[in-house]
């Protein structure tokens, strides 16, 4: 399909240019030696972000509608990740990196996203009840689909290795990406900033995109590859799909 073909000509420049620079970014820019955990890097962010956004809450004398409503998504979600890392670790977050991509992972993602709480707090951004309707309803079946998906996948990499096709995957062979791509979102709507959606852009673009890419090729490998793949979708669920194993 078109999908697949488009997914085909991706594979290249993913694999040749934009995997090995960001695996270079992400772990090994020098001086070393690799003595940090990107998973604390990523934790602190994560915990400190209702903490920042209170913070800019006062700094602002901001408490409006708009600015409890980014706390209470994106702060709650800081706890949940926390919980998340606690449970069930993504292992790719335990490996050691050098300080300076410690550094540069913060740099160059983890500290834009503190951008849509700056934007919504200190231009004083309105919203209406339609919007945080939309907003609370988005963000909770992103967050759902999220951690979810990936504590499936934890548990079932966990006692069997191989194609995990069932589930929070049958239709989707990206949910957890696509339940992190709807919560972010709603941070950047909330800011009514395109700045912020720029930054998303260019994180789902190069990071998530290199990711799901590289996980594509590694679904290719395993048996029962084709069958799954005709029944599910890349990332946008495919509801239309007769079977698909529940």
């Amino acid at each position: 399909g078109i999908v697949q073909a488009i997914i085909d000509a991706l594979i290249p420049p993913y694999t040749k240019i934009l995997t090995p620079f960001l695996d270079w970014v992400g772990s090994s820019i020098p001086p070393g030696p690799k003595c940090m955990q990107t998973r604390t890097i990523v934790n602190l962010q994560k915990g400190g972000t209702a903490p920042y956004v209170l913070g800019l809450m006062y700094y602002y004398n901001n408490f409006s509608l708009a600015s409890y409503t980014y706390l209470s998504l994106h702060g709650t979600y800081g706890i949940v990740w926390l919980l998340k890392d606690r449970i069930f670790p993504d292992p790719n977050w335990s490996k050691n990196i050098t300080v300076p991509s410690w550094i540069a992972s913060f740099v160059a993602v983890l500290g834009p996203y503190w951008y849509f709480a700056y934007s919504t707090v200190s231009n004083f951004k309105e919203v209406t009840p339609p919007m945080v309707c939309a907003a609370v309803s988005v963000h909770t079946l992103g967050v759902v689909m999220m951690m979810a998906s990936d504590c499936q996948k934890f548990y079932t990499l966990k006692h069997k290795k191989g194609l995990i096709a069932d589930g929070w995957f049958a239709r989707c062979r990206n949910t957890n990406y696509l339940g992190e791509m709807m919560l972010y979102g709603t941070y950047a709507y909330l800011s009514q900033d395109k700045i912020s959606w720029y930054i998303l852009f260019y994180v789902w673009g190069t990071l998530f995109m290199t990711n799901m890419i590289n996980k594509e090729i590694s679904l290719r490998k395993k048996p029962g590859y084709a069958e799954y793949a005709a029944r599910s979708g890349f990332i946008i669920p495919n509801l239309l799909s007769a079977s698909a194993k529940q």
